[in-house]
C-alpha cells in the first residue's frame, strides 16, 4: 500500500454505527497480522490511532470485509501523516491530565470507551483507549469509571517523576468534560455499584494529589482517545496532545 491514497483521518465517524452483518472476511491470520501491527503502532508512538485499532482489536474473531477496509485506512491515515511525531522538545511545566469516555458506544456490548492521557513538558506521556469492563447506566457513571482509571495512572506517573527527580509539587489537574461528574466527586453522595472508586478519587482529591477542573467538550484533547472524529478535531486534538509535523529523512522541505 506504499502508493495508496492517503486518508484523512484513521476511521469513519460513523464506523461504529454501521451494521455487523456485512460479508466475512476470510483471511482472519492476515486480518489480526495487521491490526496487531497497528497496535504496536498506537501503543508506543501514535496515540492518534489508538481509538481505532481498539475498535479493530475488538473484531479479531470474525473480522468482515469492512472491518479489514477499516485496517487498510489506518494504514492510508499512516501514509498521509508519516511525518507526524511526539514532540518533547517542551521543557518545564507540570503532569496534566485529560480523561473523557464514549458512553455505550459499543453498538454490540453497549460498553462504554474510556479514554485519558497525560502530558509532561507539552506533550504526551502516557495514554488509553480501552473499553470499559462493565456497562454503565449513565454518562456520568462512564465518565467517573474513566475518571477513576486516569487517577490510578496519575498517582503511579506521581511516583514515576519523584524517582527521577521531578517530584510534583502541586496537585496533578485532570480536565474533566462532565459537570456532573465533578460535582459528583465533590459532593457527599454515595452510589453503590461505584462505590470503591468513589472513595478512591475523593480521597485523592480530598488529600490534594488530584485537582478536578472542568474543561469544555470542544477543547476535551482525550475525546481523540474515545471515540473516531472528523477531520478537523481529528487534527486539532493530535496537536493538542504534542504531536507535530517534521520532516522525514530525505525530506526536502
Amino acid at each position: 500500500m506504499k502508493d495508496a491514497k492517503p486518508a484523512n483521518t484513521p476511521m469513519d465517524s460513523g464506523y461504529l454505527k454501521l451494521d455487523d452483518g456485512g460479508e466475512p472476511f476470510e483471511d482472519t491470520t492476515l486480518y489480526r497480522s495487521l491490526v496487531g501491527a497497528l497496535l504496536y503502532i498506537s501503543v508506543h508512538a501514535r496515540p492518534d490511532i489508538s481509538i481505532s485499532t481498539s475498535i479493530l482489536g475488538r473484531r479479531v474473531t470474525c473480522p468482515t470485509a469492512s472491518d479489514w477496509a477499516a485496517a487498510k485506512r489506518i494504514v492510508r491515515y499512516l501514509l498521509g501523516t508519516k511525518d507526524w511525531k511526539l514532540d518533547f522538545t517542551g521543557t518545564g511545566g507540570d503532569l496534566i491530565g485529560y480523561c473523557d469516555a464514549d458512553w455505550a458506544g459499543d453498538q454490540q456490548s453497549r460498553k462504554s470507551t474510556s479514554g485519558f492521557c497525560f502530558l509532561f513538558g507539552g506533550a504526551v506521556v502516557s495514554w488509553t483507549s480501552r473499553r470499559q469492563s462493565s456497562v454503565t447506566l449513565s454518562s456520568m457513571e462512564a465518565e467517573y469509571m474513566s475518571l477513576s482509571e486516569a487517577c490510578r495512572e496519575a498517582v503511579w506517573l506521581g511516583k514515576l517523576l519523584c524517582e527521577m527527580g521531578s517530584m510534583q509539587k502541586t496537585a496533578t489537574v485532570i480536565y474533566e468534560d462532565n459537570q456532573g461528574c465533578i460535582s459528583f466527586v465533590r459532593s457527599d453522595r454515595a452510589t453503590k455499584h461505584v462505590e470503591t472508586q468513589e472513595h478512591f478519587v475523593k480521597e485523592l482529591c480530598k488529600r490534594n494529589e488530584i485537582q478536578l477542573v472542568y474543561c469544555p467538550t470542544e477543547e476535551m484533547a482525550a475525546d481523540i482517545l474515545t471515540k473516531p472524529l472528523g477531520t478537523l478535531k481529528q487534527r486539532k486534538f493530535a496537536e493538542m496532545i504534542g504531536m507535530t509535523s517534521v520532516p522525514v529523512s530525505g525530506d526536502t522541505k
